[in-house]
């Protein structure tokens, strides 16, 4: 999926997400599977809430991560991105 910056990306309900000093896990009962995220992925997982369109989680990245060696639009893209083709976000 090509990610507009007004979508607003949503974690599946079913998912359970347990953060971690460097990061989280993200579970999916159904499928009795784990996922871990890095720290950067956590924390944009956590603004997957679908309240925030895929432009502001960008500026919150760029906000509080002002040391990002690379450009966190596209970060945050793929990360998406990927959390869409393990489909662990809402169509």
């Amino acid at each position: 999926m090509n990610y507009q910056k007004q979508d607003k990306p949503k974690t599946r309900e079913n998912l359970l997400f347990k953060e971690l000093e460097d990061g989280g896990v993200v579970y999916e009962p159904a499928m009795e599977k784990c996922h871990s995220l890095n720290a950067s992925s956590a924390y944009i997982w956590s603004l997957c809430d679908g309240n925030f369109s895929v432009e502001e989680i960008i500026n919150t990245i760029k906000k509080d991560f002002k040391k990002f060696d690379i450009d966190p639009e596209k970060a945050v893209v793929q990360i998406l991105q990927k959390f869409e083709e393990l489909k662990l976000l809402e169509k």
